[in-house]
């Protein structure tokens, strides 16, 4: 999964997010969002570049770095500090700092971390650990998304619906509305990634799933078929079985493709708009075949 553009399109959308990861509550993490201003900035002499920098926008105030960590790396400390030390080197040496490293587990985070316990123990650099931030009741919608991340695959396209559901209710602006549905897209996206981007935005009921390919595909050869058992009757009785027996085929055929993608048959049955029993029935019925 990649990881690096979730973060930073998350955080740049919703940068009271990590205001909220750090612990400060709701409505003083918009307020202190509101006094930075987020960015990744690359060193083009190191060839670094950061996951997120939040800049603040008045003095007395930290300078906050982010690195997110969704693999074993020994040097992810030693490599936040490179970054801090040559940004303050070429713009303020004077600057206070703090660090946060967002691990996707406690398993990732380097064992020995000798070298750099001062500024563990002391806070300045914090590690965060994506699975055991306990998930708030009625969490912020970006926290709920980042919730999103770490969602087993199978969980995902449930979970993003209801996202789906709260940004259209929650979010008064349009722009901000559209770059938050497609954020939640793209976190399934890349964890589904045998789904094409239509077929996602189906399944989360941003689109029609009736423009997908795969349902039109569909659709043109259940016609086919009705017209075929039609022609073969060779009367209007005939053309009208032809007609339903050419849309189940239609059915069927997009509930096998959609199981062949490990699509759940509930998610299957909302999306074909069939009943779930039916689904089970096309799926028994192709497991015995």
């Amino acid at each position: 999964m990649i990881t690096d553009p979730l973060f930073y399109r998350l955080f740049e959308t919703s940068p009271d997010t990590f205001f909220l990861l750090l612990g400060i509550p709701g409505d003083a993490a918009k307020a202190m969002a509101a006094r930075y201003q987020y960015l990744a900035i690359e060193f083009k002499e190191t060839s670094h570049r950061t996951d997120g920098v939040f800049l603040p926008k008045e003095p007395d105030l930290p300078l906050y770095f982010l690195e997110v960590q969704f693999y074993a790396r020994a040097s992810i400390f030693a490599d936040l500090l490179a970054k801090v030390f040559t940004y303050l080197k070429q713009h303020n040496s004077a600057q206070d700092f703090r660090g946060v490293v967002l691990f996707a587990s406690r398993s990732l985070e380097p064992a020995d971390t000798t070298p750099y316990r001062a500024l563990l123990n002391s806070g300045q650099i914090r590690p965060f650990y994506l699975d055991e931030m306990p998930e708030l009741a009625n969490a912020p919608l970006g926290l709920s998304i980042l919730y999103l991340i770490r969602r087993e695959e199978s969980e995902a396209p449930a979970v993003a619906r209801e996202l789906v559901v709260r940004v259209k209710r929650e979010i008064a602006d349009a722009a901000l509305r559209e770059d938050l549905i497609e954020l939640i897209e793209t976190v399934v996206f890349y964890k589904l990634a045998q789904f094409t981007r239509e077929e996602i935005q189906a399944m989360l009921l941003v689109k029609d799933i009736r423009e997908t390919p795969l349902y039109r595909e569909a659709m043109e050869e259940g016609k086919e078929i009705g017209k075929e058992e039609g022609k073969k009757e060779g009367k209007e009785e005939g053309k009208e079985e032809g007609k339903e027996e050419g849309k189940k085929e239609k059915a069927t055929r997009t509930i096998v493709n959609m199981a062949a993608k490990k699509m759940p048959p509930e998610e299957i049955a909302a999306l074909v708009e069939e009943d779930i029993e039916f689904v089970h029935q096309v799926l028994k019925g192709r497991a015995n075949g």
